[in-house]
C-alpha cells in the first residue's frame, strides 16, 4: 500500500515522537505536510505502534492488524438507499479503506423515512454525490468513488481489487445481475433484502447460484407491497457488515450455502440451508 519513498519520507515526518495515539488532527497534518493520502498515513502508523484516536474503539474487538488490514481493503456498495446508506456508514466508521458507490438515483422524498443519505434539504441530489459528502464528514481517510449509472453499466476496471461487494439493491432481476457478475470477478458478494418487518443475509460466494436457488419460485419483490421502515434497513445492514467483515479479515471460512431470515415482529430468526 505504501511505496518505499513514501515509508522513508513518513518515518521522517514521525520523527521519534512518543505518540501513543494519533489524534485527527495530527493525521491530517501529517498528510497534508507530506502530501500522503490520509488512509496511508493511518496505515502507516498502525505499523508503527502509533494508534490513530478514531480507531480506539475497534482495537480490542478488530486488533491492530485487522484494522490495518481494513484500511487496505476496497469493497463495492450497489445500491446507497436504504441498505446501502447504513452499510456505508458503518464501513467508513469501521476504517474501511475504499469504497465504490455504484447507484444511479437521486434522493426522493419516499426516502427519508429510511435512508441515511437523506435529507430534507438534498431533495434531488445524485445519491452517490451524497454519499461522498456524507464520508467527508464521517471519515476523511476512506477513498470514495461514486458511479450514478445502472450496476450493468459499471466498467470492468471498477472491479479490478475489489476484495467484497454489497448487494443493496432493491429488486429480483438486479440482484440476479449482480451475482452473475460477481462470480464472474471472482469477488464474494453479502446480499441483503428487506420488506416490512422482515430481512434476509447471505454471502454468496462466487460460482454458487446462491441467489438463483433462493428467488427461483419468487415472482417480485414483496417489498414493493410491504413497504420498507427504518429499523429493518438498520439490522439488515449491520448482518451485512459484520459478515463482511468477518469475511474481509479471513474470520469466515464457512462457504456453506445459507442464507440468515429474520421476523422482527415475532422476534424469530432463522437460518436456510440450500
Amino acid at each position: 500500500m505504501l511505496t518505499e519513498k513514501e515509508e522513508t519520507i513518513l518515518d521522517q515526518a514521525f520523527g521519534k515522537q512518543e505518540l501513543k495515539e494519533l489524534t485527527q488532527q495530527q493525521s491530517a497534518k501529517i498528510a497534508s505536510r507530506t502530501n500522503i493520502p490520509l488512509r496511508a498515513v493511518e496505515y502507516f502508523a498502525l505499523g508503527k505502534g502509533y494508534l490513530p484516536r478514531r480507531y480506539r474503539e475497534n482495537i480490542g474487538t478488530l486488533g491492530t492488524g485487522g484494522q490495518r488490514k481494513l484500511l487496505e481493503n476496497k469493497v463495492i456498495i450497489f445500491g446507497l438507499g436504504g441498505l446501502g446508506g447504513y452499510v456505508l456508514e458503518e464501513l467508513a466508521r469501521v476504517g474501511l479503506g475504499q469504497i465504490i458507490g455504484v447507484d444511479p438515483d437521486v434522493v426522493d422524498e419516499t426516502n427519508l423515512n429510511r435512508q441515511l443519505l437523506a435529507e430534507e434539504g438534498n431533495i434531488g441530489s445524485k445519491k452517490v454525490n451524497e454519499a461522498n459528502n456524507r464520508l467527508r464528514k464521517v471519515n476523511k481517510a476512506v477513498e470514495f468513488a461514486g458511479h450514478a449509472i445502472p450496476l450493468d453499466e459499471l466498467p470492468e476496471e471498477a472491479y479490478c481489487n475489489a476484495d467484497l461487494a454489497f448487494g443493496c439493491l432493491d429488486n429480483i432481476s438486479d440482484r440476479l445481475i449482480l451475482a452473475k457478475r460477481c462470480s464472474i470477478e471472482n469477488i464474494p458478494l453479502v446480499h441483503g433484502a428487506i420488506a416490512g418487518w422482515y430481512g434476509e443475509v447471505a454471502v454468496v460466494w462466487p460460482h454458487t447460484g446462491l441467489l438463483e436457488k433462493i428467488y427461483k419460485h419468487q415472482g417480485k419483490s414483496i417489498e414493493q407491497n410491504l413497504g420498507t421502515p427504518p429499523f429493518t434497513a438498520a439490522i439488515a445492514a449491520s448482518l451485512m457488515v459484520v459478515a463482511g467483515i468477518r469475511i474481509l479479515l479471513g474470520k469466515s471460512s464457512d462457504k456453506e450455502q445459507k442464507m440468515l431470515f429474520f421476523d422482527l415482529l415475532e422476534n424469530e430468526w432463522q437460518t436456510i440451508t440450500f
